[in-house]
C-alpha cells in the first residue's frame, strides 16, 4: 500500500502507517509539523504562471462575433480557461474542479 498523499512515494512496507497515510504525512496533517512529509513539500511548491503568449493565445479563442457583426469578448469563458491552464501547469488538473 502507498501513502494516499499526492506525490508521496512512501510504501507501507517501508515504515509506519496510520490508516492510509505514512507517519510523516500523518504528523503534518494532524499537527502541522513535519518538514519531511510530502504534504509539507506540496505546500512549498513554487506557483507556475502563464507566459504572455499563453494568455494572448487563450484570449483569441474567446473573441466572439454577434449576428450583426459586432465583436465582443467572453470574459467568463476566458477566466475559466485561464484558471484551467493554471491548474494544469501547477499539477491540479486531475482534481475535481467545483
Amino acid at each position: 500500500m502507498k501513502c494516499i498523499v499526492k506525490d508521496c512515494v512512501n510504501q507501507a512496507n517501508e515504515g509506519r502507517f496510520i490508516g492510509d497515510l505514512c507517519s510523516p504525512c500523518h504528523e503534518f496533517v494532524t499537527t502541522g509539523s513535519g518538514i519531511y512529509s510530502q504534504v509539507y513539500r506540496n505546500t512549498q511548491r513554487e506557483w507556475v504562471g502563464l507566459t504572455d503568449a499563453e494568455i494572448y493565445s487563450e484570449g483569441g479563442k474567446h473573441e466572439k462575433f454577434a449576428k450583426n457583426g459586432n465583436e465582443w469578448f467572453d470574459r467568463g469563458s476566458f477566466a475559466r480557461a485561464i484558471e484551467a491552464k493554471l491548474k494544469q501547469k501547477n499539477g491540479y488538473a486531475e482534481e475535481k474542479n467545483t
